[in-house]
Order: structure tokens, then sequence, then C-alpha cells
């Protein structure tokens, strides 16, 4: 059969139009199957951002009542610098004890990242397009990282420099601390010397010296570092927040 034939052969025709049959079969087939992995990857996306950003409102209600106390613990540290700079009183007044108990609120905030953790550790990142994006999750998280070192900071602070004073010179017991030598606390406050005994006892002398000002002004700037990171973090998820909204719109379009 010649060429001629063979192209005009009801054969070949039902071939080629097989052949394109198949063809765009295989085509449909890898655009279904390209189409299904995408809206698994935008399921998968959106999924991820909505947790996130739930944990940010977390986070937002966190630093909020977080700030709130902060003040209040400056405020006390105001507050014992007054009484200090009180030169015509020869005793303290009998609220000292308990304002300087106060003035030692040092919990930082709780800022949740299992949310955010696991969307990076799954690889979805990749995913966010957005570069603004992307790079206000670099700033966020180093920004929380920033604060809770500052935290373990003001920590280590209060432990080296301003609870020997504190065992030293007051009873301890008075700001409702539980005391326990087989505990952590208790071996630290421990070790710096003998815990007083006799509860409202507190050494006016000692605590009327220019070393205890140092130490409640100290602790007030070191605890304002805590405070500006605090604010930063505050700043950073609501501009996260925001851009998470955008993106979270687009993606349940």
């Amino acid at each position: 059969m010649s060429i001629f034939e063979l192209f005009k052969s009801k054969s070949f025709g039902r071939a080629v139009a097989e052949s394109i049959l198949i063809m765009f079969g295989v085509l449909a087939a890898l655009a279904v199957q390209s189409w299904w992995d995408s809206k698994v990857e935008r399921d998968l996306l959106l999924s991820h951002l909505t947790a996130v950003q739930d944990e940010l409102h977390e986070a937002q209600a966190s630093v909020v009542e977080n700030l709130r106390q902060s003040g209040l613990t400056i405020d006390r540290t105001h507050s014992v610098l007054t009484m200090l700079a009180d030169t015509h009183t020869e005793a303290m007044p009998d609220s000292f004890m308990e304002v300087v108990g106060e003035m030692y609120s040092i919990s930082g905030p709780g800022i949740p990242l299992s949310a955010y953790d696991a969307f990076v550790s799954s690889g979805s990142l990749r995913l966010v397009k957005d570069k603004a994006l992307r790079a206000k999750f670099a700033e966020y998280r180093s920004a929380v990282g920033d604060l809770q070192k500052v935290n373990q900071a003001l920590w280590s602070v209060y432990y080296e420099l301003q609870v020997p004073f504190l065992n030293k010179f007051f009873v301890l017991s008075e700001f409702g601390w539980s005391i326990k030598r087989e505990d952590a606390f208790g071996n630290r406050i421990g070790s710096s010397g003998e815990i007083p005994k006799s509860r409202g006892a507190a050494n006016w002398e000692g605590i009327n010296t220019l070393e205890f000002w140092n130490l409640v002004y100290d602790w007030r700037i070191a605890y304002g570092d805590q405070v500006f990171g605090v604010i930063r973090v505050q700043g950073l998820c609501q501009q996260l927040d925001n851009l998470l909204q955008t993106e979270i719109a687009k993606l349940r379009r």
C-alpha cells in the first residue's frame, strides 16, 4: 500500500483520532492533577495561616495584659524610690515591704508559637509568595526571641543581684514566696546567706543605703528593656495580622 493510500485509509484516520483523544486525555488528567495538587497546597496553606492568625490574637491579648501589669510594676518601683528619697522619715512606712514585694513582678508575656513553628517545620512557608509577609514572619519570630532573652536576663539580674540583698535585709516570706531549700529558688537564695526566720523583721539601716537605692533604680531600667521588647512585639503582631488577613482573603476566593 502506498503512503498516499495509507493516509486515505479509515484505519489510519481512526488511529490518528484515537491518538489525539489519548493525548487530550493525558493532558486533561495532568491538568486535573495539577489543579488538585494546587488546591491541596492552598488548603494546607490556608489552614496554617489561619492557625497562626488565631495564635497571634492570643499573643496580642497576652501582650496587652502584660503591658498593664508592667505599668503597675513600674509605678510600684517609682513608689519605692519615692519612699527611699524621703529623708525626713527615720523608718519606712508599713506598706514599704508590701510595695517592694509587688515591685518584683517580672514574668514576661506568654507568646504562643506552636502554630507558627508547625507552619515553618511543615515546609509550607515556601508557598507564601508575598515577600513582605515572609519578611514580617521572620521579623516577628526574631522579636519574640529577643523578648524571651530579655526576660531571661531579667530573671538572672533578679536572682544574682536583687535576691541576695533582699535575703539579707528582708523576710522573703513576707512577700508571699514559699522558701524551700530543696527547690531551685531556695537553693539560690539560701546560698547567699541565712534566711531570716522572724516575720516582720527588716534591717532598715541596711535598706536605707545607696546600694538598695541603686538596685531599685537599676531594676526599673532593666524592666524598661522588657517593656520596650513587649511594645515591639505588639506592633509586629498587628502588622503581621494585617498582612495575614489579606493573604487569607486571597486564598479563600
